[in-house]
């Protein structure tokens, strides 16, 4: 709150992001889904098991925003107190790029520190790497090298996967926040169709972003099979229409 009210003054939106930040909701809540799939969840991704007034709760659209107003005093920071040229952040996610490799090491010490100090905040202790960027940087998604960008091998894998369920009679939907895989035994319906339409054109989404038009056309020829009676590529790959 205190960064927020040295950019704004007006009451009433003072009023409601101090609600919205200030709200608990591991008070006063109800659970919806099976209760043996909450025992699940990693101590370190629960609410109920971090320090009082620690954590954003995943599910509400402005703590995506709320964290980027508070690391913004970090982005200040790295720009401005530790001149770095080529800094990037997504979220929690940040990339430093120097040809130094001491210089990023004190720069990460620097960080640490004033995250502890200032944002009360700390790196995660295992997920440091340093690396050359001939290597690819894993980024948002994506492999990022410095002449083109790939996919992640795991988003290609998913895909094929979804594809092998749908091609061995099976369709794989979502309920209840909890993927299922349900035996078809009759031709896949219209509304059946526009969902695997709909699930394949999000992955050729994120491939538009990528140099991989080969990807593309391999996946549609080597591994469409049955969805290839329903859905035709437009474009060179880049998307799919329903037949």
């Amino acid at each position: 709150m205190a960064i927020i009210k040295k950019e704004i003054f007006q009451k009433d939106i003072l009023w409601l992001a101090n609600i919205i930040i200030s709200h608990d909701p591991t008070k006063n809540y109800y659970r919806k889904g099976k209760k043996e799939l909450f025992k699940q969840i990693p101590d370190h991704k629960s609410l109920f098991k971090v320090p009082k007034n620690k954590g954003l709760p995943i599910g509400n659209l402005t703590s995506q925003f709320f964290a980027n107003v508070y690391l913004n005093e970090l982005d200040q920071f790295v720009k401005r107190k530790l001149k770095v040229k080529y800094y990037l952040r997504y979220v929690d996610d940040i990339i430093l790029l120097s040809d130094n490799l001491n210089q990023l090491k004190k720069w990460r010490e620097e960080i640490n520190l004033f995250l502890k100090e200032i944002l009360k905040l700390e790196l995660h202790p295992g997920k440091d790497k340093y690396g050359s960027v001939w290597q690819g940087i894993d980024f948002v998604g994506y492999i990022i090298k410095p002449d083109y960008v790939l996919s992640r091998q795991r988003v290609v894998a998913n895909l094929k996967t979804k594809l092998y369920y749908f091609n061995q009679g099976l369709l794989l939907v979502s309920n209840n926040q909890k993927q299922q895989v349900l035996p078809l035994e009759r031709p896949p319906a219209k509304e059946e169709i526009k969902q695997m339409a709909g699930m394949v054109n999000s992955y050729y989404g994120h491939f538009q972003h990528a140099n991989c038009y080969r990807l593309r056309k391999n996946l549609y020829e080597k591994h469409f099979d049955v969805l290839k009676e329903y859905l035709k590529p437009i474009n060179d790959y880049r998307y799919f229409k329903i037949k």
